[in-house]
């Protein structure tokens, strides 16, 4: 069974002026029904976010921490949204953010999408494959096109050779689950032979939405200590509303919200009351008291010829 580097995440527990990461749901509609995700139970209203929305959150980010991550992610695909979600990433690099970063589960990789991404400045591209034979990809990614995504990548890959765009980080990942654990070997020696990075992790909780037996696990002999989800990242839905942390999928523990206050405002208000109790010990609250995503640890990371954990 994969452990989760624990140390790893303690070493990157600090208090922060503004988050590090940043994880943007740009859409609420995903293509997928994947087994480890709540997307299929979500109550939470589906929608696209707007640009102006998007746009208040790269411009204030580009002023209190340029060298923040944007993730495009959270609940949904961001391929859905086509040629718009090219625009969003086109506009953050315009305003000199390090790192953009996409989360896709490649369906909707299309050669021209592709060639449009290697364009756009896109800092890191994130495939979720999660399986390395069809039987055990179609068990996870219920929806999904087992072929269609490999040759999706693999076109990927062949395209941003072409390009000799060594820029880009390609990353394919693989999230350890009872249903996969078979494979994760296999899995990665396919990819790293195909020169992508290989990101391993362990399933996620969601706040105990989904069972993660890995996570189960290990939280009956490990101490709890502050949550990285809470003292450093900051999700925000399609609507411009935050929600507390990964666990808080529905947004029922919002901290805030970006059409009547600033992201720095929330950080420093009801988010910074509940890192402080994080740093006091005190974890008697929801969604904290029962999740045990502050367990997931850090991601393993392999490359084409080398390994490391970051």
């Amino acid at each position: 069974m994969i452990r989760p580097d624990l140390e790893g995440v303690k070493k990157t527990l600090e208090e922060y002026p503004f988050p590090v990461d940043l994880i943007i749901e740009v859409t609420r509609y995903c293509n997928l029904k994947c087994i480890m995700c709540p997307y299929a139970n979500l109550k939470r209203a589906q929608g696209n976010m707007e640009f102006s929305t998007f746009k208040k959150i790269i411009d204030e980010t580009a002023i209190e921490n340029p060298a923040a991550r944007i993730w495009l992610a959270i609940m949904g695909e961001p391929l859905l949204r086509g040629e718009k979600v090219i625009e969003f990433i086109r506009y953050a690099k315009e305003k000199g953010l390090r790192e953009i970063c996409l989360n896709t589960n490649a369906v909707l990789l299309s050669e021209e999408i592709a060639v449009k991404l290697l364009e756009s400045g896109l800092d890191k591209i994130l495939i979720s494959i999660d399986a390395n034979s069809k039987e055990t990809y179609d068990k996870i990614r219920v929806g999904g096109d087992f072929d269609l995504v490999r040759n999706n990548v693999e076109r990927f890959i062949k395209l941003k050779g072409e390009k000799n765009d060594n820029n880009l980080k390609l990353i394919v990942q693989f999230i350890v689950m009872d249903e996969n654990e078979h494979e994760v070997e296999a899995f990665k020696s396919y990819w790293l032979a195909r020169g992508a990075i290989v990101k391993i992790r362990p399933k996620l909780g969601w706040g105990n939405a989904v069972k993660s037996s890995i996570l189960d696990s290990v939280a009956q002999e490990t101490e709890r200590f502050p949550c990285a989800w809470l003292t450093r990242t900051v999700s925000i839905h399609w609507d411009g509303s935050f929600s507390q942390c990964d666990a808080d999928h529905e947004g029922y523990y919002s901290p805030g919200d970006l059409n009547n206050s600033t992201i720095k405002q929330v950080w420093e208000g009801m988010l910074a009351e509940r890192r402080t109790r994080h740093w006091k010990g005190d974890y008697d609250f929801e969604p904290c008291n029962t999740c045990k995503d502050w367990l997931a640890g850090r991601s393993y990371f392999f490359y084409p010829e080398r390994s490391e954990n970051q």
